[in-house]
């Protein structure tokens, strides 16, 4: 996955963990590397990616090192994404065909897989003493997130703080990953605790607003929302969802910028998103 061509004290940048993550995965023709390059075709904000850039650089932190930072979270969120729409039976990821439907639910799983295997190659490559470290709290967030899609999939929520949990736990951990590995081959360990809450708290934010345009659909199936779990009419219910995103952001905001380096920069912008703009504009 390493180049020796590459200067390795430039910027790693995105182009770069796009290369690695299509080196991992799709070198040749067959089925497989089609379905990989289907998916990774497709698009997405790459915000995990972006995530490890932002943290790596703010931590000073090597070429090959943030590479593979960035190449393995960006791995493993579109591994769920793969996993998530054959199980929730979705046929459209970021306006293309789902790879399951396209490709058929063997290969979905298969790739899904593969891309689990692949961001773990990818962290193995980070030249750093921490390595054994970083694969274990690796393993650790990746059997979070695992827990939560399963919460979710399987759980009766009927309180707001059984539904935070799941939201948390299905987001937060892949979300704080970048951040989180940044600062343990930073040797920054002390401070991994506070990017985890800080995470875990824009995932509620997240989920919550993002269950807005989605609260008729699950409500008629019964399906995990916020909107489902307060009383009054829609529009009270939506607002009492941003008001709750609002709140998780906010929190989100003040744990993120005292992170060391300006390393949680890029958890504060995201947290931005979902607190509203004049707010944002009388803290600045």
């Amino acid at each position: 996955m390493v180049s020796s061509s590459i200067d390795p004290n430039r910027h790693a940048t995105m182009a770069d963990v796009e290369t690695a993550m299509i080196d991992l995965l799709a070198r040749d023709d067959s089925v497989m590397a089609q379905a990989a390059r289907h998916h990774l075709g497709s698009g997405g904000g790459r915000a995990r990616a972006k995530l490890a850039l932002q943290s790596a650089h703010a931590l000073n932190l090597s070429f090959a090192t943030t590479r593979a930072i960035s190449a393995a979270c960006e791995l493993l969120h579109n591994a769920s994404l793969v996993h998530d729409d054959l199980q929730d039976g979705d046929t459209v990821r970021r306006g293309e065909t789902a790879v399951w439907k396209k490709f058929g639910s063997n290969t979905a799983i298969c790739l899904g897989d593969l891309m689990v295997s692949a961001a773990y190659a990818a962290i193995a490559s980070a030249p750093v003493d921490q390595l054994t470290e970083m694969i274990a709290h690796m393993h650790q967030r990746v059997s979070d997130v695992i827990g939560g899609q399963h919460a979710d999939l399987e759980s009766d929520c009927t309180t707001i703080a059984d539904y935070n949990d799941v939201a948390r736990m299905k987001s937060g951990p892949l979300l704080g990953l970048p951040v989180e590995l940044c600062l343990i081959a930073a040797n920054r360990q002390a401070d991994v605790s506070a990017a985890m809450t800080a995470s875990d708290a824009i995932a509620i934010a997240y989920q919550t607003t993002d269950d807005i345009s989605d609260a008729e659909c699950d409500i008629a199936v019964g399906g995990l929302n916020f909107l489902a779990l307060v009383q009054g009419e829609m529009a009270s219910r939506a607002h009492a969802a941003r008001q709750h995103a609002a709140d998780f952001a906010r929190s989100a905001i003040t744990i993120a910028k005292n992170l060391p380096d300006g390393s949680g920069d890029g958890l504060v912008a995201l947290a931005e998103k979902f607190v509203p703009v004049l707010e944002i504009g009388e803290a600045a």
